[in-house]
């Protein structure tokens, strides 16, 4: 297992210029599975960040919505992908999978200790691009007391991978049953996922340009699969009049802006965690599901 040195998490825009220098990564290269890991300090979230992570979406009931905290998980990942033993390129790594859990109150003005690991698959010639998927786990403390993990993984977009030949059939899908109720419809533009970026920091070229999305195999932007699980769990704690303890997700599809989305829950009861799914508005595609609980 590798160890970082404990840091004061590195501000974003220097770490972002570093990470266009890790496309000459040798992603080819043969190796054992293994574990990075590390520890950071962050300052609280400041008044103004909350704010406006509240005002992008409206109807987080929590002061501190889960969400958020991924963000600041995120700058975690990119601080680790930036060490020499992380063998990929950090720009294109495509989010699969994410969960929150809040184990005790978030304090806005408390800083957060972060212990943050990566479990980093076996790799080489032999091993499918498919099983390249690393997990990212990072655990906040605030005054020594556990408050937020958050579990994500990636999989590595091989940067030399064969384009498509034939054209993809356009497919459709069935409206969710009748257990499923409508929450709400959102149109989405570049602009929406220009704008999340400036929010979140997640600036993935995957996200922002055609030109920038293409060379990872996109040939539209997508959107954050991330912006999408806050706009859920928004509408979710709006729907509900309380915040959520726990919310994962995986993503099924890639959303191509623009784009119209709609989402649906089957709330949560005392016996199971509530469940939600964003669907295509006109062709019912699924993109993400997840669970939630109170």
């Amino acid at each position: 297992m590798h160890t970082q040195a404990n840091t004061t998490l590195p501000k974003l825009p220097g770490m972002l210029i570093r990470s266009l220098f890790t496309v000459a990564r040798d992603d080819q290269a043969t190796a054992a599975a293994s574990t990075i890991a590390g520890q950071f300090v962050a300052p609280a979230f400041s008044a103004e960040q909350l704010q406006s992570f509240h005002d992008a979406f409206g109807g987080f009931v929590g002061e501190v919505p889960l969400t958020l905290m991924y963000c600041l998980a995120q700058r975690v990942h990119l601080a680790q992908m930036l060490d020499p033993e992380f063998p990929w390129p950090a720009p294109g790594l495509v989010h699969v999978s994410n969960a929150l859990e809040q184990h005790a109150p978030i304090s806005p003005t408390t800083e957060f200790v972060m212990h943050a690991a990566i479990k980093l698959p076996a790799r080489g010639p032999k091993v499918s691009p498919r099983r390249l998927r690393p997990l990212f786990t990072v655990k906040f403390y605030q005054d020594d007391e556990l408050v937020v993990t958050c579990v994500s993984e990636y999989q590595v977009m091989p940067k030399n991978a064969p384009k498509p030949t034939k054209t993809r059939e356009a497919k459709t899908a069935t409206m969710p049953g009748e257990d499923w109720q409508q929450v709400e419809s959102w149109r989405l533009s570049v602009q929406t996922a220009r704008q999340y970026a400036r929010l979140s920091g997640d600036f993935n070229p995957i996200h922002l340009h055609p030109f920038l999305s293409r060379w990872f195999g996109f040939q539209q932007p997508i959107i954050h699969g991330m912006y999408m699980a806050a706009r859920a769990q928004a509408e979710i704690e709006r729907s509900a009049n309380q915040a959520v303890r726990s919310i994962d997700v995986t993503f099924k599809r890639p959303v191509p802006l623009p784009a119209r989305i709609s989402l649906w829950q089957q709330p949560a009861n005392n016996q199971q965690p509530g469940r939600y799914q964003i669907c295509g508005a006109e062709d019912h595609l699924q993109r993400l599901e997840g669970s939630f609980s109170f």
